[in-house]
């Protein structure tokens, strides 16, 4: 494996947990905590998520043509990141409203385990719902799920692309830890949120570049 076959797994790796990052900020400037077993288990569902969708990637890959393989997966990459990039520039730019009164207003008790976890995506500081200041192991369950439904398509990329798996799942469930930490410190002792917004526009870039340098290569 070359040094870069090993940075674009590294930078996809990355990509693919920057959420983690614009949760991580959103939780740390409202001070809830992420315990370490409930963060592992974000980081172990991440990984198996990644598992599975290079598995679908790998099963694409063999049955057609190499060249058209790579050429796929580095579309699939680009295509996640344009993707991404759109949503964040569409987002609109407004202020979370308290968890309560965004309780009531997007009726979220009454929302399907799916889209629970699609709003969760867009307010984070939701999966607290007891509102103790800390996510625990059952409340971080469908956010793990909402941060691994968001990255399939970059794990059936990597498996296209023939990227070493193990090697890959470690650097996402490694990534996942340190990007939440990361998220929830910098949230807490900054107080500045908006970062996070940030951190999708960068995902996007980062798998744009990749996945343009995947077709040319």
């Amino acid at each position: 494996m070359t040094n870069l076959h090993i940075l674009t797994i590294l930078l996809l790796a990355l990509s693919s947990n920057f959420d983690n990052v614009g949760v991580g900020t959103s939780y740390g400037t409202r001070g809830i905590n992420i315990p370490f077993d409930s963060n592992l288990l974000i980081a172990v569902i991440t990984g198996t998520g990644t598992f599975v969708s290079m598995a679908i990637g790998n099963g694409i890959g063999n049955v057609i043509n190499p060249n058209s393989a790579n050429a796929m997966g580095a579309l699939v990459i680009g295509c996640t990141g344009v993707w991404v990039l759109i949503q964040e520039v569409s987002r609109r730019d407004e202020e979370e409203s308290d968890a309560p009164e965004l309780l009531q207003k997007t009726n979220f008790s009454n929302q399907s385990f799916f889209r629970k976890m699609l709003t969760i995506l867009d307010h984070p500081f939701l999966a607290d719902t007891d509102f103790s200041g800390h996510i625990s192991v059952k409340e971080g369950f469908p956010l793990a799920l909402a941060l691994t439904l968001n990255n399939l398509t970059n794990g059936i990329g990597a498996g296209l692309l023939g990227l070493n798996k193990a090697l890959t799942i470690a650097s996402v469930v490694i990534l996942s830890i340190v990007t939440i930490w990361f998220g929830i410190q910098f949230g807490r002792y900054s107080g500045v949120h908006w970062f996070g917004r940030f951190s999708g526009c960068i995902s996007g870039l980062i798998l744009i570049i990749l996945g343009i340098y995947e077709y040319f290569t």
